[in-house]
C-alpha cells in the first residue's frame, strides 16, 4: 500500500476514538446497544463484499486503496474494530477499557505511520522505529488516565510486543486492546497481592 493511501487509512482509523471517548460522558450499555448493531453491519457487509462481486466491486472502487491485500478475503479491519470494542467495554470496567481502545486507536496508527516512514531496523514482524512510537505514545496515554502506573507500563509492555509478534496472525485491533486489559488485571492483582 502507498504511503500516503497509509495515513488515509490510518486516519480513519483514528475515527474510532470516538467509542473511548464517548465512555467518559456516556452509560456503558447505552454504547453497548449502538456498538452491537454496527459491528454486526460492519460484519454483514464484509462478508457481502467476500462473497458477492457485485459488492466487491462497489467495495473496491471507494475502498480498494485504503484496504490491505490480506483483507480481500477476511474482516476488515474496521470490523474488528468495531468487535473489539464490544468484547473490551463488556468484559472490563472503564478505567481498563478507555486506555484499551485509546491505545488500539492511537498507538497502533502511530506504529503504521511511524514504521511505514522510518523503519529500518525489523522488530519481530514490525519495525522497532514503530514498535518504540507504540510504546512511547501509549505512554503519552496512561499519563492523562486514572490508572495505575506501573501496572499499566507493564501491559504497554505487552502489548507492545504482542503488536509486533502478531501472534497468530490475530488482527492487532483485536490483540493488541485485549492484551493491555487482560495484562493490566493480572499485573494490577500480582502488585496488590505484594508478588513484586
Amino acid at each position: 500500500m502507498l504511503y500516503k493511501y497509509e495515513l488515509i487509512r490510518k486516519s480513519i482509523h483514528l475515527s474510532s476514538l470516538i467509542i473511548p471517548i464517548s465512555l467518559f460522558y456516556f452509560d456503558k450499555y447505552f454504547i453497548l446497544n449502538l456498538l452491537i448493531p454496527l459491528s454486526i453491519a460492519y460484519m454483514a457487509i464484509d462478508y457481502l463484499r467476500i462473497n458477492s462481486t457485485k459488492v466487491s466491486n462497489l467495495y473496491n472502487k471507494y475502498l480498494g486503496s485504503i484496504t490491505r491485500d490480506f483483507e480481500s478475503n477476511s474482516l476488515t479491519g474496521a470490523s474488528y474494530i468495531f468487535a473489539s470494542s464490544c468484547l473490551i467495554i463488556s468484559l472490563f470496567p472503564n478505567n481498563i477499557a478507555i486506555p484499551s481502545l485509546l491505545i488500539m486507536s492511537i498507538s497502533d496508527s502511530m506504529a503504521s505511520i511511524i514504521g511505514r516512514k522510518y523503519g529500518k531496523v525489523y522488530f519481530f514482524n514490525k519495525s522497532l522505529e514503530g514498535s518504540i512510537a507504540f510504546f512511547l505514545s501509549s505512554i503519552l496515554i496512561i499519563i492523562f488516565l486514572d490508572i495505575k502506573l506501573f501496572p499499566a507500563i507493564a501491559s504497554i509492555l505487552v502489548c507492545t510486543l504482542v503488536e509486533a509478534y502478531q501472534f497468530f496472525n490475530i488482527d492487532d485491533n483485536f490483540s493488541v486492546p485485549l492484551s493491555f486489559a487482560l495484562a493490566y488485571i493480572i499485573f494490577e492483582k500480582i502488585i496488590t497481592n505484594g508478588l513484586i
